[in-house]
């Protein structure tokens, strides 16, 4: 599995990697389940669809951070579901928060409508290096 292009310390990204792995194996969960999300979100990490690809800043030449991610489908279930929209029926002490599920009545109103390429996602990055704050786009499907 690929895991993001964190610009780490020789050997810190191998050992995060093997962290991933020890936490898949252990509890279940994968990097994507606990670190990233599959729906549109301003800032963090972008939840790839194809392996990362970073954009690199073309005045300075730093890694450009995330800015916004607008993704085809939006989740109806997991960590990531707003309080708001989880069903009522469902114990949230009793639940864990990357078990919840959405209420159906809200259900049908998720989403934007759009569909971006095979259901992936446009990614915005930003360089906040440099005093014009110069932007780009990366799509993955």
């Amino acid at each position: 599995m690929e895991y993001p292009n964190w610009d780490l310390p020789e050997g810190l990204g191998e050992l995060l990697g093997q962290r991933f792995e020890d936490l898949k194996e252990e509890r279940g969960y994968d990097y994507f389940e606990v670190a990233t999300t599959q729906q549109s979100k301003v800032g963090g990490y972008p939840g790839w669809t194809q392996p990362p690809n970073w954009p690199d800043c073309t005045d300075c030449g730093t890694r450009m951070e995330h800015l916004l991610s607008i993704t085809a489908t939006e989740p109806g279930t997991g960590r990531w579901l707003p309080l708001d929209d989880r069903d009522p029926r469902q114990d949230e002490a009793a639940v864990p928060s990357w078990q919840a599920e959405a209420d159906p009545a809200v259900l049908d109103t998720f989403g934007h409508g759009m569909d971006l390429g095979d259901l992936g996602g446009m990614y915005f990055f930003v360089c906040r290096i440099c005093p014009h704050t110069p932007y780009t786009h990366r799509f993955d499907c």
